[in-house]
This record gives C-alpha cells, structure tokens and sequence, in this order.
C-alpha cells in the first residue's frame, strides 16, 4: 500500500518517488551532498520502517530518512571516512530519538 523509489537524480537534487494508496503520488526532494556511498540505502529503509511500526505518516517519514541520509553522507565527509568504508550514521545516530 506504500511505495517510495530512492535516489532519482534530478539535477542539483535526489528525489524520493513515494506513491501511498488512496493519496495522491508525491516528490519528496533535497539538495545533493558529496557522492554516492554504500549503506545509505539500508539506513533510508531503517527508518521507514520503524517509523511504519512507530505509526509515522509516510511522507514525513521519507522527508526524516533522506534528510537523515544526506546529514550521514555530510557527516562521513566531515570524518574524511573512505568511500569505501560506506556511509558513517553512529555519530550522529542520536539525532533520531524520538520527542
């Protein structure tokens, strides 16, 4: 009943493609950051799904994960963590706690 296709490039931006049934299809978009990484996507579908679990109305759960993303890719830059090394969340893992 709800599916999100990741990392569609659009220019100086990645877009998410989220279709939910009964809503109408929407593009959830931001700023692209450094380059592409492994593990991003198992970070992105983390969230999904504990905020599917947590009730969390899809689009604002796919607004949370890509900004989370694109804030792990600033954050493994900023440690200068090899590319190869994936994508660095542990830092800053603490910034999902819910409120």
């Amino acid at each position: 009943e709800k599916i999100v296709i990741t990392g569609i490039p659009q220019g100086e931006f990645i877009a998410n493609y989220i279709f939910e049934k009964g809503k109408e299809p929407k593009w959830i978009r931001t700023h692209k950051v450094g380059t592409e990484r492994c593990g991003t996507g198992d970070v992105f579908s983390s969230i999904i799904a504990a905020d599917s679990i947590n009730e969390v109305p899809f689009d604002k759960s796919v607004k949370k994960a890509s900004g989370f993303v694109k804030k792990c890719i600033l954050k493994s830059m900023e440690l200068e963590i090899p590319k190869t090394d994936g994508v660095c969340f542990e830092e800053i893992l603490f910034q999902l706690k819910r409120n």
